[in-house]
């Protein structure tokens, strides 16, 4: 085991672009140089290029690292790891090196918090880079790097600092024991006194050159009505002399069987581009298909790749292992307002869930927040939405998740507290089993001003007038 240095420095160091800075740190022990690269969506490092070749002169190891503010959001996650990728070919990083996701904010919840960090860490091993997940030791409620290391295959650098004064080396007596899978120690911010961050190399990913021979992805995870459909590479030194390959989904224990299909390799040129000492790299594809079960909604799955000898797909096996999220939902309320001369509140959008297989029955619910109770119950039937399915093809039944309703309204709900409630339902009055989707609060907008002075135009195919009472004009129209 080596336990070489490596030092990380951003746009805080920009005397880390001359090649006396690395000099100066490789007489010290330090073998690898970490650049941070970008940061959310919008700032990239502007020393980083020059970072880069200067390590690289000097002879070290260069990684890479993007500061996140994603927090739990999957869909900002792959936003900012295509932003990290971007910046890393900008740079000159070459494929096949570290690019670290760093994960510091103090905020969100552990199950979302790992799922984007998932997302974060197969988008950027996807794009040829290894990923390696970074946070404080303080921080390991907000994250789950056990189920990080087997969705993604992440390594891991933590940080833990057991003084503030300046050192020159670790003490182990206060090594963070976070998991058996621990690549590196950030011991210090302060190297040598000169507020330098160091960390101690465990394995080599920062600061030795090492073969890939195995690897993987999980390419797309979509649905097309009831079938799940995922797509991806597997590919390992260990697929010889197993010629039959095989996509099993279990749960997540590994315990329970939920499908199996026996699949065909496909082509995929790309891989060996990205990864050259990958055998068969270039035959490596699959494409499977499940049926969507009950016993699979709401849950978080193991979706795994296998190459075997046995025609049935068990015997000797090598599995590559990813998590499938299928407690996803995700909902948009696109328009709510008054309709002209109906006392109607009209609202309309999408709800599209994981959970709503075998929930047949659609509805909305008004909700007087301050109440809490509810106010009108309405049935609704889908409206397709090509869109949210473009946009979501990983939920279930996207394509048909819109809505859209008609409330009764009137004055006495003009500047309430209301929500509207999404609701599907297996049962026809929309109790039972349900999932529902609770949008925002709103403020009861205010009704139409008729007051015989304000004038209202309105576009109608068609229309009749009659007299009504207390003079009065009574309107119909299409």
């Amino acid at each position: 085991m080596t336990k070489a240095y490596v030092i990380d420095v951003s746009a805080y160091q920009p005397q880390a672009a001359y090649y006396a800075f690395w000099e100066k740190w490789k007489t010290r022990g330090v073998r690898g140089a970490i650049i941070k690269l970008s940061e959310s969506t919008y700032w990239r490092n502007q020393y980083g290029a020059g970072q880069i070749a200067a390590a690289k002169h000097v002879g070290l190891k260069v990684s890479g690292y993007h500061f996140s503010r994603f927090i739990g959001d999957g869909n900002r996650a792959r936003l900012e790891a295509n932003t990290a990728i971007a910046t890393a070919n900008s740079m000159g990083l070459e494929h096949g090196s570290a690019l670290v996701l760093d994960y510091e904010e103090h905020a969100g919840y552990q199950s979302a918090n790992t799922l984007a960090a998932i997302v974060f860490c197969n988008t950027v091993k996807q794009a040829g880079f290894i990923p390696v997940f970074y946070s404080y030791s303080g921080m390991r409620d907000l994250w789950d790097y056990e189920a990080i290391y087997k969705a993604t295959g992440a390594k891991l650098w933590i940080a833990s600092y057991p003084t503030m004064a300046g050192v020159t080396q670790p003490d182990y007596e206060y090594f963070p024991a976070i998991s058996t899978h621990t690549d590196a120690w950030q011991f210090s911010s302060n190297a040598w006194g000169e507020q330098i961050d160091i960390s101690v190399d465990f394995t080599g990913v920062f600061t030795m050159e090492e073969k890939v021979t195995s690897g993987g992805n999980l390419d797309s995870v979509r649905f097309d009505g009831n079938k799940l459909i995922v797509s991806g590479w597997f590919a390992t030194a260990q697929s010889q002399g197993k010629p039959y390959a095989y996509s099993i989904i279990t749960n997540e224990q590994g315990n329970q069987e939920y499908g199996r299909t026996q699949v065909n390799i496909t082509s995929r040129p790309d891989v060996p581009k990205v990864y050259p000492d990958i055998p068969n790299g270039a035959s490596s594809g699959f494409n499977a298909s499940f049926n969507y079960i009950n016993q699979m909604k709401g849950q978080k799955l193991h979706l795994i790749f296998r190459y075997t000898d046995d025609p049935a797909g068990n015997g000797n096996f090598v599995d590559y292992v990813s998590l499938l999220d299928l407690t996803k939902s995700a909902a948009n309320l696109d328009n709510i307002d008054t309709e002209v001369f109906s006392n109607k509140l009209q609202v309309s959008g999408w709800f599209a869930s994981d959970m709503s297989l075998g929930l047949e029955h659609h509805f909305l619910i008004l909700y007087d927040t301050a109440a809490k109770h509810e106010l009108q119950r309405i049935k609704y039937d889908a409206i397709k939405r090509d869109d949210v399915q473009q946009a979501h093809p990983g939920i279930y039944a996207s394509q048909l998740s819109g809505f859209s309703g008609q409330f009764d309204y009137s004055k006495s709900l003009v500047g309430r507290q209301l929500q509207i409630i999404a609701r599907y339902s297996d049962d026809e009055q929309g109790e039972g089993n349900h999932i529902d989707y609770w949008f925002d609060p709103i403020k009861g907008p205010k009704m139409p001003i008729l007051d015989g002075k304000s004038e209202t135009e309105v576009l109608v195919h068609e229309f009749s007038a009659s007299k009504a009472p207390d003079g009065l004009i009574n309107l119909k129209f299409k």
